[in-house]
């Protein structure tokens, strides 16, 4: 996922958020500089020391939770309705590939 489809993601996760009434976690989602990446991007941060929470640790702690427990292991934090071409652009990359959400 290229670093204008990540802050296109992100950008929807903050505003799916605050439209349902999680403005303290949508406020977690904030431009941060990545030392990986070499610039700044919209990113998820620790709700207790807003560091930076990088795209391998997230996606570990999720998988690690479905291998624990199945699908069951996620929390739902929301359901909400997003428009199609947007969801399409947050599951399809650049090159065709599907992303595991």
């Amino acid at each position: 996922m290229s670093s204008s489809d990540n802050a296109k993601t992100m950008a929807l996760v903050r505003r799916l958020l605050q439209q349902h009434g999680h403005g303290p976690l949508a406020a977690t989602v904030k431009s941060r500089y990545s030392r990986t990446m070499r610039e700044r991007q919209l990113s998820n941060g620790c709700v207790h020391c807003d560091a930076l929470q990088g795209n391998f640790p997230v996606h570990d702690e999720a998988l690690g939770r479905v291998a624990a427990s199945g699908m069951d292991g996620l929390d739902t934090l929301l359901v909400a309705a997003c428009p199609v071409l947007e969801w399409q652009a947050v599951v399809h990359d650049n090159s065709g590939g599907v992303m595991a959400i």
